[in-house]
């Protein structure tokens, strides 16, 4: 065989077996709505429907609002940790080798490619240093009441704020408006970036988590040449790295945080009735917000005994999810939770392991939660609702 043959031939191997690869996709776990899960080789993600090659020639297609999450699977390890931070206005975080930006847009440089984004979503920037894991230290420090943009400038340990326009980011240099006047500015010089944006909303959206960091997005879409998010219109669109997709959380653009919710009825009688009259002492025993764990989490409820509290579930209500355990020491609570009137799942709540909630909400109009004394009669410990969601 000439050597032009055994070159046609390796380059016909080689294409045959990239056309493998990518008719058998990327291993992918798929969690439904009603708690069974899929697994394949995900071929495609479109604004209505999710693809899988479940090997040979077959073919399933799944309806996005039946999946509450995808997951690459096994799990893909990040690259090795960026030069640079990027904070976005929706809270989420991108990390990175190298970052410049226009008015026109701006580019994430990471180990797995370019990630192309609007610059008004950038909030801030930070270089860091080598080694570093947390937040630098001029991120807490920032002038409260600044109305303009923010350059720091100096070290980690000695820095400070100047006031300007950004304009843009290059690879030698930063250009700024002070005073009317174009400035660059050595990129040497700067530690940190930070824009004047408001916040995005950020509940209430797909959470797509990417090597290195996370986004929040409206609409997702996946082939094997890229991921793209938001790309209603060219101002809002995202492009990132196909192989940088890790998971895409749906479920989280689709819940109602039940602590964000004002109960429609409560009812509340703690073990010394008198108390729930005493002044100061009546909010103390109704329902409290439980801070979130973690950014972007639905946080949770304190619930003291005896409490009953009735929400509307919001329209397209689906499911209840959850989670109950003891917020005390005290003795055993009884925590009985109820759809339209109808008790669907009672518990008796003495130990700090979380005991999971799932329950279906189809048809149903009013969801209640009553935390009551326990089997014996006996004084009863709070209970922590922990992430109580409804999803749509």
């Amino acid at each position: 065989m000439t050597v032009r043959w055994r070159l046609a031939a390796l380059v016909a191997i080689f294409f045959a077996l990239g056309d493998a690869l990518q008719a058998d996709g990327v291993a992918v776990n798929l969690e439904l709505d009603d708690g069974s899960h899929a697994t394949g080789g995900l071929l495609k993600v479109a604004d209505d429907s999710i693809e899988l090659a479940s090997g040979g020639p077959e073919r399933t297609t799944f309806a996005v609002d039946r999946v509450r999450e995808v997951v690459i699977a096994p799990a893909t390890p990040d690259p090795r940790p960026g030069r640079v931070r990027l904070s976005l206005t929706d809270g989420t975080t991108l990390g990175g080798d190298d970052f410049s930006c226009t008015a026109q847009g701006a580019v994430l440089t990471t180990a797995a490619g370019r990630i192309e984004l609007p610059t008004c979503r950038v909030r801030s920037l930070e270089w860091l240093a080598e080694g570093a894991t947390g937040p630098p230290a001029w991120s807490d420090t920032v002038p409260e009441g600044t109305t303009e943009d923010l350059v720091v400038v100096g070290k980690a340990d000695a820095y400070e704020f100047v006031e300007c326009a950004i304009v843009e980011v290059g690879t030698e240099s930063v250009v700024v408006v002070l005073d009317e006047e174009r400035i660059p500015v050595k990129r040497s010089k700067v530690i940190g970036l930070r824009w004047q944006r408001p916040e995005a909303v950020g509940p209430g959206r797909t959470v797509v988590d990417v090597a290195g960091g996370r986004l929040r997005a409206e609409t997702v879409a996946w082939t094997a040449e890229g991921l793209i998010l938001d790309a209603e219109t060219p101002e809002s669109r995202v492009l990132l790295p196909a192989e940088s997709l890790r998971r895409i959380d749906y479920a989280s653009g689709r819940t109602t945080a039940l602590a964000t919710l004002a109960p429609e009825q409560l009812e509340t009688e703690p073990f010394f009735g008198a108390l729930a009259t005493a002044a100061g002492l009546k909010d103390y025993f109704a329902p409290r917000p439980l801070s979130p764990e973690a950014p972007g989490s639905a946080g949770g409820l304190v619930i003291r005994p005896r409490t009953a509290a009735v929400w509307r579930i919001p329209a397209g209500g689906r499911r209840f999810r959850g989670a109950v355990a003891a917020g005390s020491e005290a003795g055993p609570a009884v925590v009985r939770i109820a759809v339209d009137g109808r008790t669907v799942l009672e518990h008796v709540v003495s130990g700090s392991e979380p005991i999971p909630i799932d329950i279906d909400l189809s048809g149903g109009r009013r969801l209640g939660v009553t935390v009551d004394f326990g089997p014996t009669g006996g004084m009863a410990g709070a209970v922590r609702i922990l992430e109580p969601v409804i999803e749509r």
